[in-house]
């Protein structure tokens, strides 16, 4: 049985990532203190009732913010698998000019997300597992040891985050690009050991 297609409903559905990049753009500018939907609504250009639409409450749109604004910090899924740096590779992206502004509303989302907002906390608390099971994964195609990819991978990018909060807040980039130099040097002393994953099967 053929289904009736609203029309309608369809213009709603193709607007809404063209929304929410706009929004996204909106808190990146002017931060999460003050959001409202109709305050997105009149900087998008868009009705306050298409705005409920989508996002039917302002915890919902933020919610679908965290998600965009936590997949570009700290982007792993399209670093290439023989990339022979691929810390440095997420350092020298998240310290660029669009890297910072993600980065800076990020550390925003993770401090509203401890004060009793369950939406936006499990918003940021999932992307923090995909960020570390990308991660974990890409470790494992290096050589990694499976039962420590986890771990390590956690690790790593708790320190890269302390590491850019730091940079973000005191602008020492000296001190602070020393101290990742550090985490990487030891991330290559521990590699060392490593054996590609078709040696490990054998």
């Amino acid at each position: 049985m053929n289904e009736h297609v609203d029309g309608r409903k369809l213009r709603f559905e193709h607007r809404r990532g063209e929304i929410l990049r706009a929004a996204t753009e909106h808190a990146l500018d002017h931060g999460l203190a003050g959001l409202s939907l109709r305050k997105v609504a009149q900087t998008v250009g868009v009705s306050h009732a298409t705005l409920v639409h989508h996002f039917t409450t302002k915890d919902d749109l933020v919610a679908a913010i965290v998600d965009l604004v936590l997949a570009q910090t700290l982007a792993l899924p399209d670093l290439v698998d023989d990339d022979p740096e691929p810390l440095e590779t997420i350092w020298r992206r998240a310290t660029s000019d669009k890297g910072r502004r993600y980065i800076r509303l990020f550390t925003a989302i993770t401090g509203h997300a401890m004060h009793d907002n369950p939406k936006l906390r499990d918003a940021v608390a999932r992307s923090i597992q995909q960020r570390t099971a990308l991660l974990a994964a890409g470790l494992v195609r290096h050589g990694c040891p499976e039962p420590e990819a986890s771990a390590l991978a956690t690790s790593l990018l708790s320190t890269l985050r302390g590491l850019l909060v730091d940079f973000l807040v005191t602008d020492d980039e000296k001190r602070v690009r020393a101290a990742f130099e550090n985490l990487a040097a030891e991330l290559d002393r521990r590699s060392a050991g490593w054996q590609p994953p078709a040696q490990q099967r054998v």
